[in-house]
């Protein structure tokens, strides 16, 4: 128990279940072993985002910090400790790009270019090192590397490796021009990372100059993986001069980028600058020692001239720009990366990206950790920017308001037919298609049905219509048809199988039932946490909640939604004021650290027998069946923590028709739109209540239009 007592004293107002799975990862046996304890902290660090984000802290620091306590007996942080902190890289998800995309078959098919690149080599060697490793470890345990250790040096190996081909791409360019042609993807097979059967087989695309393409499916089906396919070359015909960039959905840093501000990252990216800047630099050196020739001179007037017309000059004040639209305060974009926490690396690499304009963008849940104010100017950049109508963009994202505003097209693999198809047209289009294709297949195959039972029943009783020989004859016509109509049957059920996959099951969330007067009132409430700048994050609060309020809180990360949350749910306390909770009321909150405290080795029927035992019967076990199946969830459903879609879509909904209150916290517009009500706003410590979040969204338009 001395591990939660050291999370309630360092991490005060920490969710009561982050802090309780924090304590059972240090109270593990090994959690605490030297080689192990770099794992450790990068583990708590990730589960210390969001707190840290609302506290201005740093998250590895804290995590650092806490296994400091437990292993000097709650003294000062030593010196071991917080190197770990300062050294530790954060995880690309724990597992590297190669590790992504490496499977007992390295080849892809390209139809007649069966052609392996440099990327395939370093899976290879980082395959052979991991066996390398895996094998010392039998032998000595003092020398072998962490988990954490080998990730990190498999995923910096890939980056450089990336890296260095989007060097050599504006070197090509500026030796054969820039590529406009459509980049063609012929008869690939996509390895499934984990092994077993492929994800996609015989599949093909086109990817044409000034389209933006949604690549959309079930979860699971390889949507990322076909994005980390594409960032490393394995898809399709690249052309040298074709720079590529992709932003996945975890980062990891360098250790050259972890001293670096948002600021400085962001211009690195323009690799055409560097590299002018650079072969500037030595000329420079030349003509001030006297040995630069008369081809030389012309050679430095092209490079300033270059240099002035990509707006060389401007790149830190557009840096700025850019990061202050995605969110950045001025604070933030003055901090180290190692200072920031994940969301706020994130959206340095999507600044990154977007500064660097490459010939090819691969966006993998780009808006996962944006404010909506930041959705909202994205969409705006990719959509309207002349810059994004001259390359193109493949997106990943659950977030259907955005997808229909950038995309112009769809790209959708079907995990039953193991396809992809490509479709014109943004997501809405491509729904509304796949809507009106399932419902013909559906009455298509209703009525070969019953063509088929009307020719078994005459087959079968066809002497009712008499004995002759003709009769008989026609009768054996008859159950020959129906044989026909039986196979086509069979193959028209695959595709309607294949198209049934995008359709989510309904979910019901069960409420107590309405109750009279307010369920929470929030009373002249203010908050701070202890030590924190400013000493309050909002104050002068106060709104009520009833049985039929659908309230969505808006603001910027980190001023304090996710706070304001914690009060109502009675986990924080008001520094001033009251908070008012009905005795009667039940109150349950589902947060996105929930799904990191699932044990992902159990099926969801035996994740919900754990929570509640019961008897152990087979009958208290069916009604976990019928509560699951009523909340969407079926035998074979994703293990993934995120939403696709089609689940955000159904969530909706349920949500939207659940008899009791609901607030939320979401970027998400369309669930926004569809859910709530009634919109409040944290900002500049206030709490403040908007017409509708309709109202607030367009007022935010607004000031985009005078910012562009």
């Amino acid at each position: 128990m001395a591990a939660i007592k050291h999370c309630e004293e360092l991490l005060p107002g920490l969710d009561e279940d982050i802090a309780e799975y924090i304590s059972g990862i240090l109270e593990d046996d090994d959690a605490l072993e030297p080689d192990s304890v770099e794992d450790t902290t990068a583990m708590i660090a990730g589960l210390l985002d969001e707190y840290c984000e609302e506290n201005g802290e740093d998250p590895s620091e804290k995590a650092a910090a806490l296994i400091a306590r437990l292993t000097t007996g709650g003294g000062q942080v030593d010196n071991a400790a917080t190197k770990v902190s300062n050294d530790l890289p954060t995880k690309l998800g724990g597992i590297s790009l190669a590790d992504q995309l490496k499977t007992n078959d390295y080849d892809l098919v390209y139809g007649d270019n069966n052609k392996r690149n440099t990327v395939n080599s370093i899976i290879e060697e980082n395959t052979d090192a991991t066996t390398t490793t895996t094998k010392s470890k039998t032998k000595t345990k003092s020398n072998k590397p962490t988990a954490s250790q080998i990730a990190n040096a498999q995923i910096a190996e890939i980056e450089a490796e990336l890296h260095d081909a989007r060097v050599a791409a504006v070197k090509a360019r500026a030796k054969y021009g820039a590529y406009r042609g459509s980049l063609d993807a012929k008869a690939f097979t996509l390895p499934n990372p984990g092994g077993g059967a492929p994800l996609l087989e015989d599949a093909a695309c086109r990817l044409v100059w000034g389209k933006r393409y949604g690549l959309i499916g079930r979860n699971g089906m390889g949507k990322s993986t076909m994005l980390r396919a594409f960032a490393a070359r394995r898809v399709g015909d690249v052309p040298a001069q074709v720079s590529v960039h992709y932003v996945s959905q975890e980062v990891n840093l360098t250790e050259d980028q972890r001293n670096k501000t948002p600021v400085m990252c962001v211009v690195d990216a323009d690799i055409e600058r560097t590299l002018l800047k650079e072969e500037i630099a030595e000329l420079e050196v030349k003509a001030s020692e006297g040995t630069l020739d008369a081809a030389g001179s012309v050679r430095q007037g092209e490079l300033i001239a270059r240099l002035d017309e990509i707006g060389g000059d401007s790149a830190d004040r557009r840096a700025e720009a850019l990061l202050a639209n995605l969110g950045f305060s001025e604070e933030l974009r003055s901090r180290p990366l190692s200072q920031l926490s994940g969301g706020w690396r994130v959206r340095t690499m999507l600044a990154a990206a977007i500064f660097a304009k490459p010939d090819l963008l691969l966006l993998d849940e780009p808006t996962n950790h944006l404010s909506i104010l930041a959705v909202m100017w994205l969409a705006r950049e990719l959509a309207t920017s002349e810059i994004w109508k001259e390359r193109i963009v493949v997106i990943v994202s659950h977030d259907r308001h955005f997808m229909d505003e950038v995309c112009t097209d769809c790209l959708h693999i079907s995990g039953a037919a193991k396809k992809l198809t490509q479709a014109r047209g943004n997501y809405s289009v491509w729904h509304k298609r796949r809507k009106e294709q399932q419902a013909l297949f559906a009455k298509e195959q209703k009525a070969r049905q019953d063509e088929i039972d009307r020719l078994r029943e005459y087959a079968g009783h066809g002497f009712k219509y008499g004995g002759s020989s003709s009769q008989i004859n026609k009768m054996g016509m008859k159950a020959k048809q129906a044989d026909k109509l039986e196979e086509a049957h069979a193959e028209h059920a695959e595709e309607l199988s294949a198209l049934q996959e995008d359709v989510e099951l309904p979910i019901h969330i069960a409420a107590g039932g309405e109750l009279d007067g307010y369920v929470v009132q929030l009373q002249d409430v203010g908050f701070g946490y202890p030590g924190a700048t400013p000493a309050r994050l909002f104050q002068h609060c106060e709104f009520g909640i009833t049985s039929k309020s659908r309230i969505v809180l808006l603001g910027e990360n980190g001023n304090g939604k996710t706070t304001l949350v914690k009060l109502i749910m009675g986990e924080l306390q008001p520094c001033e004021g009251n908070v008012r909770r009905s005795p009667h009321a039940r109150y349950a909150l589902v947060n996105q650290h929930h799904a990191d405290q699932i044990d992902l080795s159990l099926t969801p029927l035996e994740f919900l027998a754990s929570k509640f035992p019961g008897d152990g019967s087979y009958a208290h076990t069916q009604k976990l069946r019928s509560h699951l199946s009523q909340c969407g969830v079926t035998s074979g459903s994703s293990k993934n923590a995120s939403l696709d879609l089609e689940s955000v879509a159904t969530l909706a909904e349920s949500v939207k028709n659940f008899k009791g209150a609901v607030i939320c916290v979401s970027h998400d517009q369309f669930f926004v739109q569809t859910v709530a009500n009634e919109a409040w706003v944290v900002n500049d410590g206030k709490v403040v209540r908007v017409d509708s979040f309709e109202a607030y969204r367009n007022k935010q338009l607004k000031l985009l239009s005078k910012v562009a």
